[in-house]
């Protein structure tokens, strides 16, 4: 028939060795260390210290919680710690390879509250790097749940046979473990989701820090110090 073309056969096994394939990449990936603090009494030193601060000092009264001042990398009692978180937080920066003159605990505190209560999503500001710290996790105590920062990366969301949560998740988080430490960009949105609370339970204590950097920037129109 003028103007019909007809192919008898299977097309793919005509394309066959004349495509290499490179597998697929990764873009735009976030990155987020996670390490853990095998000394169960530098965690029990914290939690012992925590409660402490909370018979001793106001702190800060919230819904449901308890929060301490910001500043606990200045305290004695906290000195040994936050030199192993300050050590853990340059270890990542230095995987980044951030060109930098020195890095600094901007702000160390605590949260206690009984388990099951919510923690709104939220970013740390005015810092370069974040890391969370579980002191003491009672059992049934939620994950810290990060959240895609790319909201549009949702916007057609098929389904798929295997979703990879490195991919495709629209959040990500583990169920934290006594001395679980995970440092990740401060930009990150993170938030601690409700769950039914348990009767009895140990309070759920969370240490969290803020990380900058001083460095003289040479960026091309990007130059700052600070």
């Amino acid at each position: 028939m003028a103007g019909v073309h007809i192919v008898i056969g299977d097309w793919s096994k005509s394309m066959e060795n004349k495509v290499e394939h490179a597998g697929m990449v990764g873009i735009f990936t976030t990155p987020v260390f996670l390490s853990t603090i095998v000394d169960e009494t530098i965690i029990d030193n914290a939690v012992d210290n925590v409660l402490k601060l909370k018979e001793t000092t106001p702190g800060v009264e919230r819904v449901n919680n308890w929060v301490t001042d910001d500043n606990l990398q200045t305290l004695p009692e906290f000195k040994e710690l936050a030199d192993i978180l300050l050590q853990e937080s340059k270890r990542a920066l230095d995987e980044m390879t951030v060109i930098r003159d020195s890095d600094y605990i901007t702000c160390m505190w605590a949260n206690e509250a009984p388990v099951g209560t919510a923690h709104a999503e939220h970013i740390h500001s005015n810092s370069l790097w974040s890391g969370v710290l579980y002191l003491r996790v009672p059992e049934g105590s939620s994950p810290t749940l990060f959240s895609d920062p790319r909201p549009i990366a949702n916007m057609i969301r098929p389904d798929y046979e295997n979703a990879s949560p490195y991919f495709l998740g629209a959040r990500w988080g583990q169920i934290p473990k006594k001395g679980n430490m995970i440092i990740f960009p401060s930009w990150l949105p993170h938030s601690v989701e409700t769950v039914p609370a348990i009767e009895d339970a140990e309070t759920r204590i969370v240490l969290s820090w803020n990380i900058m950097i001083r460095s003289k920037v040479q960026f091309d129109t990007a130059k700052i110090e600070y």
